[in-house]
Formats: structure tokens, C-alpha cells, sequence
């Protein structure tokens, strides 16, 4: 009878802790004045641009597509590049948010709507002396749509702030990409908005010491703090050791927008929050999947496609080469869920009662006090023992959780039948 009751465990167990597993893509992208008319330049025509990005597309798929430089005194470029490039060959599940204002230079998000719901967005528009930015800077939070929300009650969501800073190499404009990070990190921490978030964009940053990356990476609170996925410290422009970093420019000659002088900066990042990196919260950047779309380390002051570049296919090269003066930046991310969270009275085991969420303290209703118990466990989405309660005669347990990260933990009681009950508790 202990071994049924032990395979019954085991069963009931598995089914807990059976996940479903996504990985999600994520790219940023400057278009260079997609769909834009400026007067000191003149763009490719809007038919090469679409067919480049649509072959890019069809090779990368990304799931989460933050662009800037999109013409944003034109209402219909945003749908222009959704319709004529992102839902072709078949696909029609790219969608948009909200334009953002107006203006030559705009940050626009497409995402995946089989796999995200935007819930909402906003945006940063004035510095910490309610000065002007250069550039609006973008937040969207989106909700990853989960199958089982029914069964655990529980969503993850991933918020993406999407920046093109002040451009140029002086001390002014340092200053003002200053300003604006100073600005975001500020918003996050006055409205406590922790969590799973990318900061994405060109932040047309030369070097790891600029006040602006300093603001994001070792933020004053490190509950804010974001990280380079990469973690390579340095003056990256115009330096041959970084040259698998380099995001601009695709060309070695200047041609209509196209600037010119070879790959030697790296403009376009994505930078990620402990809870991706570290796994917190249900998605995790996959290691060793960051990197520039068609940067093979062998561009330094050359372009996209000579020397011959043999890291993506020739399609995808002769797009990028096409499309703008900027690579593409991509990473990976998995996303865990679990499907279960809860195992039926109908086992002959009790369901555990607590507040949920909760803070700091954890007080468990154990429900009947009839059946012996071994051990009560926190354990993290994993499974894996964060904390042990000590076991009382008393049904009710009363533990100080205020030491453990917010997220999302399991309970487990175990009994001595060798029966398990597993809850799942949200720490806020």
C-alpha cells in the first residue's frame, strides 16, 4: 500500500510540475526613416525596403519587434510595414500598438498576437526638469497568453521600453542621453515597476562609461538595474576588438540616407532586468543567443556584405544591406509555465488555505489535522527547495517569507502516507 501510495505521489507530482515551454524572439531594429521624407537625403524607395524587411522577416520571425526611425508625421506608415512585410508568405499574426505622438523619428512595437496580448503602453516624454526629450521613449507591458490562466490563476508579462536617443559624440549630447535614462529609471523606481523588462532601441552609446548606459546598468537601486546580455565593457566605437559587437553602418560609402564608414559602433542594444537574466519570473534570456543580424566579427570599417559574409543567408545579407544603415539585434528567451498548480481534495488530502498574494509573512490553514505531516516546503517555479517550515502539532503555520525575491513559489505539505498537497503562492 506505501509503494501505490508513493507512485500515486509521484504522478500527482509530475502532473504539478509538467510545463509548457516557449521560447520567444525578440529584435530591435532602426529602420532609417522608414516610410520618411527628409530633405537632406533621399531614402530607398518604399518597395525595397518592404522587400528587404519581408525576406529579414521570413529568416528571424521574432516574436517582439521594437523599431525607431518610423515616419511618425505619416498615420499609415506603421501599418504600411505590418502589411506589406511582416504579415506576408502566409502569416497574419503581427499586429501593432498605439502610435506614440508624432513626429520624423518614432519608436513603434509589433508583436506575435498568438502568443501576447498588449495590455498597455505609455510613455516618457520629459527629462527630471520637465524639459523635453529629444525623442519620446516608449513602455509596453504585454501579457503572454497562457492556456491554463483558468487553472493557476496566474500571467506572465514582459514590459519592453523602447528608446532612440540623442545622437552624436559630444559632451551636450552625452549629456541628453543622460537625461533620458535618468528620466526611465526614475519612472521605474517611483512607480516600483520591477519585473521581467527589456530596455531596447539605439541608444547610440560609444563607450560603457556614458552617464546614460551607467544610469541602466548600475542604477542606485538594484532592484531596477538593468543588464548587458553580452557583458562587454569598453569603448566600443571605433575599436577592432568589438567588431562582433558593431551595429553601424552596413555601408563603407555614404549613399542617399545610408551612412557610410563601415562597421565600427555599436548603436543598437538590448539590455534585460535581473528577473530575465536571472530567471525570476518565468522567462529567461537564453545564454549565447544575443547578437548583431549578420555581424560575423569581420566588418570592422567594412559593410554588411564585403568581405563576403557567410553568417546568415545571402538573401538575408543582401536585405540588410538593403534596408538600413543599422543591424538588426536579436536575442532569445524561454518562457516557463507550469500547467497545474493545485492537486484535488478528492485524493483524500487536504487543500491548504492562505492569503495569496502575500508579503512577508506566510500563515497556512492546513485544514484537517488528522493526517501526520513530514515536512512543508517553499519551493521556487523549478521545484526547487527555496525554504523549510518546521512542523508544529497545530494546523495552522505562521513563517516570516520576507527574505525570499517576489515572484511565484509552490507550496508543498508532505505527508507521512507519502501524499503530497502543492498550492501555489504569489509573494508581492
Amino acid at each position: 500500500m506505501r509503494k501505490l501510495f508513493f507512485i500515486l505521489s509521484f504522478l500527482i507530482v509530475s502532473s504539478v510540475f509538467a510545463q509548457t515551454i516557449d521560447t520567444v524572439t525578440v529584435m530591435t531594429y532602426n529602420l532609417m526613416w522608414y516610410r520618411g521624407n527628409p530633405s537632406f537625403c533621399t531614402p530607398p524607395s518604399a518597395s525595397t525596403r518592404d522587400n528587404a524587411m519581408e525576406d529579414i522577416i521570413d529568416h528571424v520571425l521574432p516574436d517582439l519587434l521594437v523599431v525607431n526611425e518610423m515616419d511618425g508625421n505619416n498615420s499609415i506608415s506603421p501599418a504600411r510595414l505590418q502589411l506589406n512585410a511582416l504579415n506576408q508568405n502566409g502569416r497574419a499574426y503581427y499586429t501593432s500598438a498605439k502610435r506614440s505622438g508624432s513626429g520624423s523619428l518614432i519608436n513603434m512595437l509589433y508583436y506575435n498576437k498568438e502568443k501576447f496580448v498588449l495590455e498597455s503602453q505609455t510613455d516618457i516624454s520629459k527629462d527630471l526638469s520637465n524639459s523635453n526629450l529629444v525623442r519620446v521613449i516608449d513602455i509596453y507591458t504585454l501579457r503572454y497568453i497562457d492556456t491554463n490562466l483558468s487553472i493557476h490563476k496566474d500571467t506572465t508579462r514582459i514590459n519592453i521600453i523602447a528608446a532612440h536617443l540623442k545622437a552624436g559624440n559630444s559632451s551636450n549630447d552625452e549629456t541628453e542621453r543622460g537625461e533620458a535614462t535618468e528620466a526611465v529609471m526614475a519612472y521605474l523606481d517611483s512607480n516600483n515597476l520591477d519585473g521581467n523588462f527589456l530596455f531596447a532601441g539605439d541608444l547610440n552609446l560609444y563607450k560603457s562609461t556614458e552617464p546614460a548606459y551607467q544610469d541602466l546598468i548600475s542604477y542606485v537601486d538594484t532592484n531596477f538595474r538593468f543588464f548587458d546580455p553580452v557583458n562587454t565593457a569598453g569603448t566600443w566605437s571605433n575599436r577592432s576588438v568589438y567588431a562582433s559587437l558593431h551595429t553601424q553602418s552596413t555601408r563603407s560609402s555614404s549613399s542617399g540616407c545610408f551612412v557610410g564608414g563601415g562597421m565600427d559602433d555599436r548603436f543598437d542594444f538590448i539590455l534585460a532586468s535581473d528577473e530575465i537574466m536571472n530567471n525570476i519570473d518565468k522567462v529567461e534570456y537564453i545564454s549565447n543567443t544575443y547578437k548583431a543580424l549578420g555581424q560575423d566579427g569581420k566588418r570592422f570599417n567594412g559593410s554588411v556584405n564585403s568581405p563576403a559574409n557567410t553568417s546568415e543567408p545571402s538573401a538575408v545579407i543582401t536585405a540588410l544591406n538593403n534596408m538600413s544603415d543599422h543591424l538588426p539585434v536579436i536575442m532569445d528567451l524561454k518562457i516557463t509555465l507550469p500547467l497545474a498548480t493545485s492537486i484535488a481534495e478528492n485524493k483524500g488530502i487536504p487543500k491548504l488555505h492562505f492569503v495569496n498574494p502575500t508579503t512577508g509573512i506566510l500563515r497556512i490553514n492546513l485544514g484537517r489535522n488528522d493526517l501526520k505531516i513530514n515536512k512543508i516546503e517553499v519551493l521556487n517555479i523549478a521545484g526547487q527547495q527555496m525554504k523549510e517550515i518546521a512542523v508544529s502539532g497545530s494546523n495552522w503555520i505562521e513563517e516570516d517569507i520576507s527574505n525570499l525575491p517576489n515572484g511565484t513559489y509552490l507550496i508543498r505539505v508532505t505527508y507521512e502516507s507519502f501524499q503530497q498537497s502543492i498550492e501555489k503562492l504569489i509573494k508581492i
